[in-house]
């Protein structure tokens, strides 16, 4: 199996990112839209407003997480994974990781979810879990350290390629 060019899983990935973002914007319009125009949120309560910020900031950081990720396909499928623009499209994920969490965070709190707060709870419907901000957090970190494993090795690709 081809990890990367065309007609690779690379390539699949990347078509699969464009389906993503295609429909998770539409999505995103939607509920938008339901709670403005629809439910009409009464935006003057502070409680509402935060939450609503949330809702906007956390979303807009995922679908920047699924553009930055499809850049990054996109160069696999170029068969150019070690450039310049990976390392920035991995730290913007990283960054976007981050955001997310911190909204989870401040939602949990804002919120008063803490008071029915379940580590994990397996029900007839499903399991769940109250800790998805750790998710984006742990994969902030991750992705911060793959881009310094990237810049790392574009440096030595350049100096490797000076040398010759």
């Amino acid at each position: 199996m081809k990890y990367y060019g065309k007609t690779s899983l690379s390539s699949l990935l990347k078509l699969m990112l464009d389906i993503l973002i295609l429909t998770g914007f539409i999505v995103y319009l939607f509920i938008l839209r339901k709670a403005l125009i629809i439910e009409q949120t009464n935006l003057l309560n502070t409680k509402n407003i935060i939450t609503f910020t949330l809702f906007v900031l956390g979303g807009f950081a995922l679908l920047c997480i699924m553009y930055y990720l499809r850049c990054i396909m996109n160069s696999l499928v170029k068969t150019t994974p070690f450039i310049w623009g990976n390392v920035k499209s991995l730290r913007n994920v990283a960054i976007a990781c981050f955001t997310v969490s911190g909204c989870y965070v401040v939602n949990f709190f804002i919120n008063n979810q803490f008071i029915n707060f379940k580590l994990i709870e397996i029900d007839a419907s499903g399991i769940h879990t109250d800790i998805e901000f750790i998710i984006f957090f742990f994969a902030g970190c991750f992705t911060t350290i793959l881009s310094k494993v990237f810049k790392q090795a574009i440096e030595v690709k350049e100096e490797n390629d000076l040398t010759i």
